[in-house]
């Protein structure tokens, strides 16, 4: 039990931010080589003519052309600065313009009285203040202000004059209205991409839109390891957006799970044996090991229940001295909001839900394939004949986006097991035939890879639940080709995250793992 509290301990942090986080082996992390787009376009300044102002031309990145069905649009609503109209040169300005009149005899506030009707629509608002104060205004030429020297002294100007923003000084523009969030470009929580002989596995854990809008990191996670010769294990879990520690929730899910199964085989001996299981056989290992992560959940949140709340009050005291320091609105407007979350979240003591994530796993052995999930999402394999098939029926409840996690009271006390979508909880599947290839995914990934919704002949839609064979041919002709693993899963992000419309319109946090064998 001593190696397994280490173990937990170790898993269940007390911190919530995904960034650091060890990777088992073989998992190989690239994004921490490869600074995401998102980086660069924040950090790099826009560069000008230092003559002009005026942003130089950038030239548009090549992007590598994708198949039709990943086209990727590569245009976007760039935000640079445009080319605003400067104030106009005014070499046109007449020789006998009254500059030079004398003044004694003007009234103090003559600019200010100009007669309101005065046919001055070609007059720009950032009219020069120094107009001569005794001349009579009716024999002045009507476009006589536009020629106005710019270096006249302006002391006599009215303080709530408007002036040409052209000219105003960039450090007084607010700056959190100019920050750019691109939504395109999201945070890599995980990559993982190996090749060899036999094949390859490639899959990524990248942040969704909304959570790229808020500023919330991804809460998804996945686990690839190979645990013998032709005993592979794959594993993703999506965390809950409503629960405060999903991040933390589904991360754990992956690990206790990757371990439990590595004893499972080491305490039977499944792998010397070569050993299949009966479908009972792998209920019964699966519901038990699942029942045990939900007891560690319970146990952990319990146990952090108390430095939780006192690292949310210690972020309370420092995001409070922020507010006092800060005097931008917008950005003390975000501060603020942020302050209420943290007030709410220590009113609210944790609790094992607020680790909520789901589970699927898929454990290959050289006879076949073991599978098991709690929650949604997606699971197929492609025959070594080139049928693609589904391998789980996701557990939805009656709202939109509702499911259960591992944290969730699913083991009822009842003959059969509970059930949800028709499916069994744990939903388990031994499958006596090797895969050519096999694709797990959250929910995030399912619109633009699965057939999800259709409609009957009766006007009812309903979930056919079988994989897209016009997506994922195109995908295996991508991937096998000749590609480096750095390569291979920087265009697998690529394609489902900009080649499709449907994958430019997703909001959620996605995960994909992707094993194809020769």
């Amino acid at each position: 039990m001593g190696k397994l509290s280490n173990f937990v301990d170790k898993i269940f942090g007390t911190s919530s931010t995904p960034e650091g986080e060890p990777k088992s082996e073989p998992v190989a992390d690239v994004a921490t080589d490869t600074p995401s787009a998102a980086d660069d376009t924040k950090s790099t300044p826009e560069p000008t003519d230092a003559a002009t102002d005026t942003p130089a031309p950038t030239p548009a990145p090549k992007k590598p052309s994708l198949d039709d069905i990943f086209s990727v649009d590569t245009s976007s609503d760039a935000d640079a600065p445009k080319d605003e109209p400067k104030d106009e040169p005014k070499d046109d300005t007449p020789a006998d313009e009254p500059k030079d009149e004398p003044k004694d005899d003007a009234p103090a506030d003559g600019p200010k009285d100009e007669p309101k009707d005065e046919p001055k629509d070609d007059t720009p608002a950032d009219e020069p203040k120094d107009e001569p104060k005794d001349e009579p205004k009716d024999d002045a030429p009507v476009d006589a202000p536009k020629d106005e020297p710019k270096d006249e002294p302006k002391d006599d100007a009215p303080a709530d004059e408007p002036k040409d923003v052209t000219d105003t000084d960039p450090v007084a523009v607010p700056k959190e209205p100019e920050k750019v969030v691109d939504l395109d470009n999201p945070d890599r929580r995980l990559v993982t991409s190996i090749a060899d002989e036999r094949g390859y596995v490639v899959g990524f854990s990248i942040q969704g839109r909304s959570h790229i809008s808020n500023g919330t990191p991804c809460e998804d996670y996945h686990a690839y390891k190979e645990l013998a010769p032709g005993w592979r294990l794959f594993i993703t879990s999506d965390g809950a957006g409503s629960a405060r520690e999903s991040a933390r929730g589904s991360k754990a899910n992956c690990e206790m799970a990757e371990k439990f199964i590595t004893q499972l085989l080491a305490a039977k001996g499944w792998i010397e044996k070569n050993y299949m299981p009966t479908e009972l056989e792998w209920y019964i290992e699966c519901r038990n090991i699942f029942l045990s992560m939900k007891s560690i959940i319970f146990r952990q949140a319990e146990k952090q229940a108390e430095q939780y709340k006192a690292d949310k009050e210690a972020a309370l005291a420092e995001i409070t001295a922020k507010i006092e320091a800060t005097e931008d609105l917008v950005a003390r407007g975000k501060l603020e909001s942020k302050k209420h979350e943290i007030i709410a979240d220590i009113n609210k003591p944790l609790s094992a839900r607020d680790f909520n994530a789901t589970i699927i796993l898929m454990l290959l052995t050289p006879q076949g394939m073991l599978t098991a999930h709690i929650g949604d999402g997606r699971m197929g394999y492609k025959t070594k004949d080139g049928v693609w098939k589904a391998l789980m029926t996701p557990h939805k409840g009656d709202e939109a986006s509702s499911t259960v996690f591992i944290p969730n009271d699913w083991n009822q006390t009842k003959v059969p097991a509970f059930t949800m979508s028709d499916a069994y909880l744990p939903d388990v599947r031994v499958v006596h035939e090797l895969p050519a290839a096999v694709v797990l995914m959250s929910d995030g990934c399912e619109n633009i890879t699965w057939s999800c919704y259709t409609r009957d002949d009766a006007g009812h839609y309903y979930d056919p639940n079988t994989p897209f064979v016009g997506f994922f041919e195109p995908l295996l002709d991508e991937m096998n080709c000749d590609l480096t693993p750095e390569a291979r899963v920087d265009r697998l992000i690529e394609i489902i995250n900009v080649g499709t419309r449907a994958g430019k319109s997703e909001h959620d946090d996605r995960t994909m793992l992707l094993g194809v064998f020769k």
